[in-house]
């Protein structure tokens, strides 16, 4: 259970969070943050040093969050098993974290928090799966070279897809065909 501070600063961060997806972040000041929350400007200052400050806590937040959806269930025993996990994870994770970072409208501008957000979950996703590939490729399960390009190729399209608003099962049987393709083509080279 948070402790009275830290439930404090999580309540500047919502505040924060709502006013940014309904003004855009640049529209957003820390008076308007303190105004919504009722309370005096330096107890903002408490907390953080700064609006980016917060953009950087609420960055946090759902990366948090979606390694938490990265790990999930993965603690199935075979490779294809864990692979086939792991994509869906990442399938799933990326339209969480795509859906908490829209605005309340066309105009409303949160590209700091879209691209903090988005490039440390991409970078987390990437390194996760090359890991998986690799394990792949030293256990015989599969057959590709490059690991690393394949990942980046891989998590790259989920969120392109994820972004254009496909539907997570069509995203999945996608990349699953791609990577049931993989191994038996550079086999032939």
């Amino acid at each position: 259970m948070p402790d009275k501070e830290e439930e404090r600063r999580n309540e500047f961060m919502d505040a924060a969070e709502k006013l940014f997806k309904e003004n855009g972040i640049v529209d957003t000041t820390i008076n308007s943050i303190v105004k919504e929350l009722d309370v005096a400007k330096g107890l903002f200052y408490y907390y953080f040093k700064s609006k980016d400050d917060v953009i950087d806590a609420i960055c946090e937040k759902y990366n948090e969050a979606f390694n938490e959806m990265m790990k999930a269930s993965m603690d199935r025993p075979g490779f294809d098993e864990r692979l086939n996990q792991y994509i869906e994870n990442c399938i799933a994770s990326f339209a969480r974290l795509h859906n908490q970072l829209k605005g309340k409208g066309e105009d409303v501008d949160l590209t700091p928090l879209i691209s903090r957000s988005m490039e440390e979950a991409r970078n987390a996703s990437i390194a996760g799966l090359e890991k998986l590939l690799q394990e792949g490729i030293s256990t015989g399960d599969l057959s590709l070279l490059h690991p690393h390009q394949y990942a980046v190729v891989i998590v790259s399209g989920i969120i392109t897809l994820v972004k254009e608003e496909q539907d997570n099962a069509l995203i999945m049987e996608i990349i699953m065909t791609l990577l049931g393709r993989v191994g038996k083509e550079e086999e032939n080279v």
